[in-house]
């Protein structure tokens, strides 16, 4: 697994492909998922206006959120194999880590979860 100093700028990359309805504003749909419950019903919203910061709708409140981190992805993408693993719980991310906006931020990295291996890795099917 890259580690995540590799793995933002890509990340970053991809949402700057995303289509721009304003110039330099990427708008991007995301499935909602979670590791206990898989694939959910519904998607939300992502906003990417360029740096370290994304926006998220919040279909609940008819709101935004502003200011998901890059410090908020660098916990979650760190605690992603264990995640993933079952050995640490959405509980743990939340709780122990400090994460208010995991909501959006699991399912993100998860949709784009093959940008976390290596480029030699992915080929020969290992992970860093």
């Amino acid at each position: 697994m890259l580690t995540f100093d590799e793995f933002w700028p890509k990340l970053k990359a991809e949402f700057s492909k995303a289509p721009s309805r304003k110039s330099g504003v990427h708008v991007l749909t995301i499935p909602k998922w979670s590791q206990f419950r898989g694939p959910m019903h519904g998607e939300f919203t992502l906003v990417y206006r360029g740096g370290d910061t994304i926006w998220c709708d919040t279909a609940s409140t008819d709101s935004w959120r502003s200011g998901v981190s890059a410090a908020e992805f660098r916990k979650v993408y760190e605690a992603w194999e264990d995640y993933r693993a079952n050995r640490k719980k959405r509980t743990h991310i939340v709780h122990e880590l400090g994460v208010q906006n995991a909501t959006w931020i699991i399912p993100i990295l998860k949709s784009y979860e093959h940008l976390m291996v290596s480029p030699a890795n992915a080929a020969s099917g290992k992970r860093r």
